[in-house]
This record gives C-alpha cells, sequence and structure tokens, in this order.
C-alpha cells in the first residue's frame, strides 16, 4: 500500500501570456499559498453519525465551525468521481444509509501510507482517489483530476502534509454493505471543505459577495470617461484580419460587463456592417461567447434603424422604453452589442439609455416591500406574435433564489424580466389585478425616468404624486445616457439591464417637447430618413450572445489570470453564483 498509488495525474504547467502584469501574479500566489498545519483543524462525529463538525482556523488564531452532512459527504466523496472528466460514478438516490463511525483530521502522507487498494477500474485506476494534489481554488470538483478545473499553478504543487478529513463509514448500519473493502473509507480536502460550507453564516456570506444591490448599482460607479463606462479599444479585442486578441482589452471587456453590467468598446469600424461574420459586432459577439445567438427572428446581425411598416418599435423613430430584450424566450439572449455605423449631423435625440434593473428590484425591496412582493407573485406576459413568430411566456418580473420557505421575500434577486413594449394581457386572478398594476407602476417610475408626473394628486391614479417622485427621482439618479457616435459599440448585460433610447428626428425645424415624448418632423425627415439623401439619420448594426458561455469565458480567463475565486455580481440568468 505505497503512496505510488493513488490517483493523481500528471500534468504540464502552462506558460503565462506575455501581457499579464507579474506585479499582479505574484500578489495572487502570494494569497492562495496561505495553508494551514494539520493540527490546525478538528473534526467530530455528530447527531449520532448522520453528519461531521468542523473546525477551520481563520484569519488571528480564531476558528469557524461548520457541519458537513453524512449523504453530503458520501456523495461528493473523491472515490466517487471520474478522474478523467469530474462526472460522478454514485447518485444520492444510491447513498447506502451509513454512518459516521469516526471523522479525523490527517496528512495526505498518512493517508497514502494506510490506503488497502481495491480492484481497478475499467481505466486501469484504482478505486481509491485521495484528493492529493489538492483541488484549485473555484473547483467544483473534489479532486485536481486530469482534464478538470486547472485553477493555478500553485495548487498544481504535491502537497504531502496537505490536511485531509478522514471519514471512516460504519456499513454495519445498513442493510446495503460496502461491497469492497475500500468504500469504508473517504478523504476530502480540507481547503474544499472550507470553500463549500453550506452553514447558515457560510451562505450569507456567498450572497454578499455576489448580490446586486443599490449600493453598487450601474452607473453610479463611473469611470471618468466621456460616456462613463469602462471604455476598451476594439483594436485590443480584434486584429485587423478578424483574429481575437485574448489579453487584457478582452478581459477588460469581460470584467466591465460582469461588474458593472456595460461597457463601450471605441474604435471599430463603422463600413463594414453587413452580415458577414467578419463585422465588428459579430468579432465581438464570437470573443465573449465563441459564438452569436438568438438569430432566428432578426437574423445573427440586425440593423437597428427606422424603416416603414417597422414589426418593432426598434425600428421607427420614436422613443423606445427601457426594457429587455426577448423576454418571451425561456432563456433570453445575455449578452448585446449595439454598433453605431452611422448618425445625421443634424439628429436630435437617439440617446441610449441603461438602467441596472437587479439593483433597482433590490432597492424596491428595502422601500416599498408590498409592491416587492406582488411582482415576484405575479407572472405577467411576455408576447412577440406576428407574421413568421408566435411566442408567449408566463413569468414573474423578479424571479428570487430557490429556497426552502418560497414566501420568504429576502431570498436573493436572481432574474428581472422587464420589457413595456413586448407584453400582453395580464392572466392572475381578479383580485390581484389593480395591485399587480399598482406594483407595476411603482417599478416602471423606478426604471424610466421620462415618465411624466403630474402637477398634482390624482385620485384616478395607482400612486400618489408623492410616490411617483419618489420612484422618479431613482431613476433620474440611476440612468445612464449617451449618444452613440459611429464606431462606438454598446455591449451590455440583457438580462441585468434594461436599455432604451429616446426618440429622434433631424434638427430641420422640427420641436421637441418633454423627454420621452415622439418627436415632431416636418417633411424632411420621415420615418427617421433623410429623404434628400435616403440614408437613415440613426442606424445602428446589433447582434447577441448568450450569457451561459460569455461567463464561461470569463471565468477561464479568471483562471488563468490566477483569480479563480474573484467575485463576480450576480449575472441575473436566475441563478446564483457559486462558489
Amino acid at each position: 500500500s505505497s503512496s505510488e498509488s493513488i490517483v493523481c495525474n500528471e500534468y504540464s504547467d502552462s506558460d503565462w501570456d506575455d501581457d499579464h502584469d507579474e506585479d499582479e501574479q505574484e500578489e495572487q500566489q502570494l494569497s492562495l499559498k496561505k495553508t494551514y498545519a494539520v493540527d490546525s483543524y478538528t473534526a467530530s462525529v455528530v447527531r449520532d453519525g448522520r453528519g461531521v463538525s468542523i473546525r477551520f482556523p481563520v484569519s488571528d488564531g480564531k476558528d469557524e465551525s461548520s457541519a458537513f452532512d453524512a449523504e453530503w459527504l458520501w456523495t461528493n466523496c473523491p472515490s466517487g468521481v471520474l478522474p478523467d472528466s469530474g462526472q460522478r460514478t454514485r447518485s444520492p438516490g444510491e447513498y447506502p444509509q451509513w454512518k459516521v463511525q469516526s471523522a479525523n483530521i490527517v496528512s495526505a502522507t498518512d493517508a497514502a501510507a494506510c490506503i488497502t487498494y481495491g480492484p481497478a477500474r475499467p481505466s486501469g485506476n484504482s478505486t481509491r482517489v485521495l484528493p492529493v494534489p489538492p483541488p484549485p481554488p473555484g473547483s467544483c470538483h473534489p479532486i485536481l483530476g486530469n482534464n478538470l478545473f486547472r485553477g493555478t499553478t500553485e495548487s498544481k504543487r504535491l502537497q504531502t502534509e496537505q490536511p485531509l478529513l478522514q471519514v471512516i463509514w460504519d456499513t454495519a448500519t445498513s442493510k446495503r454493505q460496502a461491497d469492497e473493502e475500500t468504500s469504508v473509507v473517504s478523504y476530502f480536502d480540507m481547503e474544499w471543505l472550507r470553500q463549500w460550507r453550506y452553514d447558515e453564516t457560510s451562505l450569507k456570506r456567498r450572497r454578499e459577495r455576489t448580490e446586486v444591490t443599490a449600493a453598487n448599482a450601474f452607473p453610479a460607479t463611473g469611470h471618468g470617461t466621456e460616456s462613463g463606462l469602462v471604455e476598451v479599444k476594439y483594436s485590443d479585442i480584434a486584429s485587423a484580419d478578424g483574429g481575437i486578441r485574448e489579453h487584457k482589452g478582452l478581459f477588460a471587456l469581460f470584467q466591465a460587463l460582469f461588474d458593472d453590467g456595460a461597457a463601450l468598446v471605441t474604435g471599430a469600424s463603422s463600413a463594414d456592417f453587413g452580415q458577414s461574420t467578419s463585422t465588428p459586432v459579430a468579432l465581438v459577439g464570437k470573443a465573449l461567447a465563441g459564438s452569436l445567438s438568438h438569430g432566428s427572428l432578426y437574423g445573427d446581425i440586425f440593423h437597428v434603424k427606422s424603416i416603414p411598416s417597422a414589426h418593432n418599435i426598434a425600428y421607427t423613430s420614436l422613443p423606445c422604453r427601457p426594457h429587455q430584450d426577448l423576454a418571451y424566450y425561456q432563456s433570453p439572449p445575455g449578452i448585446q452589442m449595439l454598433l453605431c455605423v452611422g448618425t445625421s449631423p443634424t439628429l436630435v435625440g437617439g440617446e441610449s439609455v441603461l438602467v441596472d434593473c437587479m439593483a433597482a428590484a433590490e432597492h424596491l425591496r428595502r422601500t416599498h416591500p408590498d409592491y416587492f412582493r406582488t411582482l415576484v407573485t405575479c407572472p405577467a406576459t411576455f408576447v412577440k406574435q406576428r407574421d413568421g413568430a408566435c411566442m408567449t411566456y408566463l413569468r414573474p418580473h423578479i424571479v428570487l433564489k430557490e429556497g426552502p420557505d418560497m414566501n420568504d421575500m429576502d431570498r436573493e434577486i436572481v432574474a428581472v424580466n422587464w420589457s413595456p413594449p413586448f407584453e400582453g394581457p395580464l392572466c392572475i386572478p381578479a383580485e390581484r389585478v389593480r395591485d399587480y398594476y399598482k406594483a407595476y407602476t411603482a417599478f416602471d417610475y423606478m426604471l424610466d425616468n421620462a415618465l411624466p408626473i403630474p402637477d398634482a394628486d390624482e385620485s384616478n391614479h395607482f400612486l400618489s404624486r408623492n410616490e411617483m417622485q419618489e420612484f422618479a427621482s431613482y431613476a433620474h439618479e440611476n440612468t445612464w445616457e449617451f449618444r452613440l457616435k459611429p464606431g462606438e459599440m454598446l455591449v451590455f448585460n440583457n438580462r441585468r439591464m434594461v436599455h432604451g433610447r429616446r426618440g429622434f428626428a433631424l434638427d430641420n425645424n422640427e420641436t421637441c417637447t418633454d423627454e420621452g415624448d415622439e418627436l415632431q418632423k416636418n417633411d424632411e425627415s420621415e420615418n427617421g430618413h433623410d429623404k434628400e439623401n435616403e440614408k437613415p439619420i440613426r442606424h445602428l448594426v446589433g447582434a447577441y450572445a448568450d450569457i451561459d458561455d460569455t461567463l464561461c469565458r470569463y471565468r477561464v480567463l479568471l483562471q488563468e489570470q490566477m483569480k479563480p475565486t474573484a467575485c463576480i455580481p450576480n449575472v441575473g440568468n436566475g441563478c446564483s453564483l457559486i462558489p
């Protein structure tokens, strides 16, 4: 039973990109090297063998306790994971109801010396798997494995004094006996267990690291640029021949997208804007997600300009209220790119608008919990029906994380669904209709700073004038507004942000009334076109990318940048980010 039989596989370190900041790498490496001695941890059996309690060392000589259920440990045992794929070979439904006989903290060296090995797997590997070397920070898998998440180079070093939890199972407590001797002992890396603690305090900390709140709402952060957004040069993302530059420019775009919810790409060509895969929006989309998405209704690449008899309000010169695109999909697009390829020198209006609707929902919960509850519990009807399209989807405007008490309104906000131009008839019990429209109006005023406020209280309005002023004040303080110039590409998270547009026309004696009202046009500006030159007076080119593919690529870059556990604010796709 020598340690040479342990399943811990070979690998080769990859070279760092020349563009990486060496000082930042060193700082990250030092933070990941912090380890604790074996005797810094303690473990004990609790609940008559149905769990294990562990005391984890923390800074300043303190420690914290967390309990792990027996079934959780059995299901996540490294011996039940294929080293090559990370896939489980056992299901929770197979748990044999074993109790924990003993729990001890041992070193990797001691664990290797006392293992008895069983029959080899078909792959030729031993059935006994030790988490040695340790799985890297951020890994969901309890082992490092061959083809799994590699993490940082520091985690690839064999740690002979690596602390492990040794669990010896009492198989006599179940009629289902162990089918082989090696099944009665499990080993877990202690820092992997620390990462996946699920006690109340740990879950609260995890939520605080990722939840989007009014305190960190976009655009309050500001970046000192003309647009107020993080600005990234297009040439730092794509080369002249259409290649993708995977260095700091792309990383900065990812970081801004997930930290702030939006970024501005500057210096993109406004000449090449057809349906080609070499168009700037296509290249940026592929750099972010690997491919474009959601092209069945409008094409992979679509043109936002005013046209006669438009089948979408975006293709007119009318104001477009803050909304999310394709809310009638089960899985709406996550990332949207909008490249300005042309505007008239005499354009009036047409500014792009963004509001962080995730942060707005959290603010509504704190200030008006009744309105918040209504928007969580009443499903809205999202619809797209026209020639060649028939889509409907019922979902609430605000979605909370699943939990044991579904009436608990303090659960984490994981999605917001908002698209006034694409909503259909409400389908809820009659007694809830008025409450719904009242709550809807409140949130509408928080997201749309163009909504009018009456001079005095109107008895037939859903809200009092003071309430409207309160909600409108939030919108005015938290709305980003900017007119894109040719060559500028707005890239934003369609699940976290609502976006809109001011109405527009040519400045040829037109009159523009209050914000959001339709612009009055004369004969020189019809349907958003310059009739003399037969050109649209505002022309954007757009495309979508999938949120999950984009998030995947960003996390891989974080691994390469030695930031595997970097905090990523919730992206709004209905899931709470882990770890």
